[in-house]
């Protein structure tokens, strides 16, 4: 019998869409090698994104952090970690046909197939990516901060960008995380847990081995959706280039999708592709800044109406709210990082024969 969708691979995107779409009464297959692996990354997203459908008991805690990057603010808005065994366990498979084996986008007949998978093996050395290196300490050891883009103490002010982000993961435990936010080539994980130790050693605080160590890329190459077909995560739309988070935006999609499929529509649609697209030439106008321009940049941002923030942080939001706050940050930013902004947007004409 076929199936009315087929997902391909089983992380938090996947596995998301398959809960929701069996829940939903549809028929689902779900191809995955290791279905059962436990997820270990740390995820967090915006509290009040956090889908009706889900458990309270899947956050693990709940903060109100600041961000520095000239100057101090404050988000105004709750930041939720999330815990990851809880969050796997309330997203259960019941009703899913499940393969414990690697599948293709084709070959499933009339079924509507659901990229999940991931990166894929071949992404190449030029492929932005965001690293991180990050360890647990005590929950009052250090203030919240999303972000800290303050130079770790012994880098230089120009050097390659990283910031810290400071959450807490549990009522006893934060996390502590030099994070690279996009590079290409990234700083490596070696690198960014030296900035971290010194910022430790700066504060007196004692910590153990790495808890964390995070490697992704941002962008895929490819489609984001085709005839029968949609990706998902680093795939598809949910995964926010500029920022490095999918978690919202994935759990947000799953019943978009079940909509969207019942309905017979495609569950990426024109707006999602063209929202993908801004927030990729955000990516590219970072990826384009000095360290010194990329702390002036978030100066920017935050310093912009909260609508706009929010807007664009979003895990799901509409290519004209994107615009929206891209075009209200190029407004604010000084003259250098208008013309930084307007590269990243701009489509370069070839130059003909002088």
């Amino acid at each position: 019998m076929t199936p009315d969708v087929v997902v391909l691979g089983l992380g938090p995107a996947g596995r998301a869409l398959a809960h929701r779409a069996a829940a939903a009464g549809l028929t689902v297959r779900a191809f995955d090698p290791a279905p059962d692996a436990r997820w270990r990354r740390t995820f967090g997203l915006w509290a009040d994104e956090l889908p009706a459908w889900l458990p309270t008991g899947v956050v693990a805690a709940v903060g109100s952090p600041r961000v520095i990057a000239r100057s101090r603010r404050a988000l105004r808005r709750e930041y939720a970690v999330l815990d990851v065994d809880a969050l796997q366990d309330a997203m259960h498979l019941d009703g899913v046909d499940v393969r414990a084996e690697r599948a293709g986008r084709d070959g499933h007949g009339a079924a509507f197939v659901i990229d999940a998978r991931g990166p894929a093996p071949a992404s190449g050395a030029g492929v932005p990516r965001q690293t991180a290196a990050g360890v647990l300490v005590p929950a009052d050891a250090h203030e919240q901060l999303w972000m800290d883009w303050r130079p770790a103490p012994g880098v230089p002010e120009g050097a390659a960008a990283s910031f810290l982000y400071a959450v807490r993961v549990s009522d006893q435990a934060l996390l502590l995380e030099e994070t690279c936010l996009a590079g290409a080539p990234a700083l490596t994980v070696d690198e960014l847990e030296v900035r971290l130790r010194a910022r430790l050693a700066a504060r007196g605080i004692v910590a153990g081995a790495l808890h964390e160590r995070v490697d992704f890329p941002l962008l895929a190459p490819g489609p984001r959706r085709g005839r029968g077909w949609c990706g998902v995560g680093v795939r598809g739309s949910t995964l926010h280039p500029a920022t490095g988070y999918s978690v919202a935006g994935s759990l947000a999609f799953a019943d978009e999708a079940v909509g969207a499929l019942r309905a017979g529509r495609n569950p990426v649609d024109a707006d999602a592709i063209a929202a993908h697209r801004l927030r990729a030439a955000a990516l590219t106008a970072l990826l384009g800044m000095s360290a010194p321009e990329q702390r002036d940049f978030f100066e920017v941002f935050f310093g912009l109406p909260e609508r706009h923030v929010r807007g664009f942080l979003a895990g799901r939001s509409s290519a004209t709210t994107n615009a929206a706050a891209m075009a209200a940050a190029f407004v604010a930013a000084p003259w250098g990082l208008r013309r930084r902004l307007a590269r990243a947007i701009t489509p370069r004409t070839p130059r003909g024969p002088r």
